[in-house]
Parts: structure tokens; sequence; C-alpha cells
């Protein structure tokens, strides 16, 4: 269950904070072979199943009241379900990362660019800025990785259904990332 960032902290305490898809645990274990592929081929840092996901929006710093208010907003929200399929490796060359997408125009790729929109019309309305680059879904799946040459997907697509979406801390720990959820949407 998601806890509220707590309010002893002072209120210019900042986190790193993003909106995202939570896989479930078939969704992580589907995952598993396309990461190890990918490693053998790319080398890199595998991410760990606890921290795979498909970023639906990055905010940043935040200050703890600004989370507060970003938390009630999130469990207030109702979303449609919706499922996508991942069907490609993909890469950001400059930053090492390997990922799996979908295709950009299947309808679930559609319904995930239109919660993307309508959760972005909702943070602009609360102050925040939305990206110039356009919304690329992706779950990284390696880091600092070798990026020239990526391997063949898996022959089957991997199913990835949502039912909500998360609002999440980044918080470092021993040089690691690990992350919190602060709230998920109704």
């Amino acid at each position: 269950m998601a806890r509220p960032y707590p309010s002893s902290k002072p209120d210019d305490a900042t986190l790193r904070l993003f909106f995202a898809l939570w896989p479930n645990d078939a969704a992580v274990a589907a995952l598993a072979p396309w990461i190890d592929q990918a490693h053998a081929q790319c080398g890199g840092r595998p991410m760990r199943p606890d921290t795979l996901h498909l970023t639906l929006a990055f905010l940043g710093q935040a200050t703890a009241q600004q989370a507060e208010r970003l938390a009630a907003l999130t469990r207030a929200d109702r979303v449609e379900p919706g499922e996508l399929a991942l069907r490609h490796y993909g890469a950001f060359p400059r930053q090492g990362i390997v990922w799996a997408g979908p295709e950009p125009e299947a309808p679930g790729t559609q319904a995930l660019h239109a919660l993307y929109d309508r959760l972005w019309t909702a943070l602009q309305a609360e102050g925040w800025k939305r990206p110039e680059s356009p919304f690329r879904p992706h779950v990284t799946l390696l880091r600092k990785a070798d990026t020239a040459a990526l391997p063949q997907p898996p022959a089957e697509p991997l199913p990835w259904t949502w039912r909500d979406y998360v609002l999440v801390a980044s918080e470092p720990r021993q040089g690691m990332a690990h992350y919190r959820v602060l709230a998920r949407s109704g």
C-alpha cells in the first residue's frame, strides 16, 4: 500500500518524482528473457526486477508539499484499463540505455498516449512544465550498455496491461536507486 511522504520532513526537502505504469508479476517474469538476451549482446547493467516500469511523466525534484498534493490528485484519478505489446528493442545511445517498446501505431500505444496527454494536462494545471520532446513509451532493460547493435526481439510480443498508474519517489541508497510508490490512481 502506498504511504504518503512523511510530513515530518521540512517543506523544502526534495524528492525525485515520476509517474509510471508498474508491471504485474507476469510482466516482470516475461521481461527476464528480454533482459538476458539484451545483456548477452550489449553488456551493461541489467535493471533489477523491482525497478522495471514504464515512465509516463518524469517530474524531477519536488518538495514534500508538492508530493503530497500530487499523491492526493493521483489517488482521486480513475483511468481506463489498457494493454500494449512490447515488440522491439530500442536504445538511447548517448545514455547507454537499452529498452523494450511497443510499435508506435498500435492501438495500445495510442491508448497510452491518450493517458500520457491526460496526465500532463492535469500536471500543467498544477504548474508542471510538459516536456518538449515527444513521448516514447519504453521499459528500460539495461544501463551503461553498448547500443551499437541490438538483438532481435523474442518472437512473441510481451503484453503489458494496466489498470492504474503510480506516483513514485526515486531514493538513492548505497549508490543505487530505490523506488517507493507514494500513491496509486483509483
